[in-house]
């Protein structure tokens, strides 16, 4: 892939995800957390299904994906119903990586290092630091709501590692559709008053609700795969650490939201953590550690 084509990739995709925060605040302003989440995986799975098969064997890990991104889908939309900043809830977002990492500790018997360790204290620390910000749409049940959804997409993560697909779309897809049917019975059972909502959705919920279902989903999914397929982890990966920064700036844009130096300060060192992390195996290889000190 030619050099030109990957930047213009990571700035698109990573534009979209970015920007897919602000999406998401408008619609979970005006929108219950579970009617929203619905019709989110709804947009996702519709009319996707129709045309992407997933492979017979991968369906049990399609099944715990569709689950696992319920309840992540849920907790983060009821995160940001408490007014945490959209911004902010990207940057805290990041933690779900580290959350990963340990799964795959606990459930893959992948290996660790000292700067691994290292990563996480760090964002941990720069979370704990946004957490202690006065106003500025900053709440601990904000927070904490945001690290849950980030922790429950672990497993997600993992259902699409397990899997090893090569299909990833109808992957994606199908799994949104398990999602929408979970949603769907809760509301069914519960209060009833989808209808109700619907006919109460204005155009720009809408408008955020068709970015969140198709354009992050088909268009940010799809260049985002194409960049991990083409190019080395080392390249590509680190390279999504530039959503919270266009997170930042479109919730500045669009919706206003203040941009302190506090925020950025703080951003900035959870941001740091995750790279060091990322970078851990990489940094060994290159010093030639044939021992690095390993979490069992």
């Amino acid at each position: 892939m030619r050099i030109s084509r990957v930047i213009i990739t990571i700035i698109l995709s990573t534009g979209i995800f970015g920007f897919n925060y602000v999406a998401a605040k408008i619609s979970s302003i005006k929108i219950d957390p579970v009617e929203i989440a619905m019709l989110r995986v709804t947009f996702a799975a519709l009319p996707a299904c129709f045309f992407l098969r997933a492979k017979r064997e991968d369906w049990c890990y399609v099944l715990l994906y569709g689950v696992a991104f319920s309840f992540g889908l849920f907790l983060f939309f009821k995160g940001l119903k408490t007014g945490i900043d959209a911004g902010i809830s990207s940057v805290i977002m990041q933690a779900g990586s580290l959350f990963t990492a340990i799964g795959g500790i606990l459930v893959l018997k992948e290996k660790w290092n000292r700067l691994n360790i290292l990563g996480c204290l760090v964002a941990m620390l720069g979370i704990y630091f946004i957490s202690k910000i006065k106003g500025g749409g900053i709440n601990a049940t904000g927070i904490a709501l945001v690290l849950g959804s980030a922790f429950s997409w672990t497993f997600a993560n993992l259902a699409v590692r397990l899997s090893r697909t090569d299909r990833p779309l109808a992957f994606v897809a199908w799994g949104s559709l398990i999602s929408a049917l979970l949603f769907f019975s809760i509301n069914l059972f519960g209060d009833g008053a989808l209808f109700t909502t619907l006919s109460q959705i204005d155009q720009q919920a809408w408008f955020a609700i068709a970015f969140q279902g198709y354009v992050t989903t088909l268009i940010g999914y799809g260049l985002w795969t194409l960049l991990l397929s083409q190019n080395q982890l080392v390249l590509s990966a680190p390279s999504y650490l530039l959503v919270p920064a266009f997170a930042l700036f479109f919730s500045h844009i669009v919706l206003g939201e203040e941009v302190t130096m506090q925020k950025v300060l703080f951003s900035c060192i959870v941001v740091l953590g995750v790279i060091i992390n990322a970078s851990a195996q990489s940094f060994s290889a290159w010093r030639g550690e044939k021992k690095p000190a390993i979490i069992t």
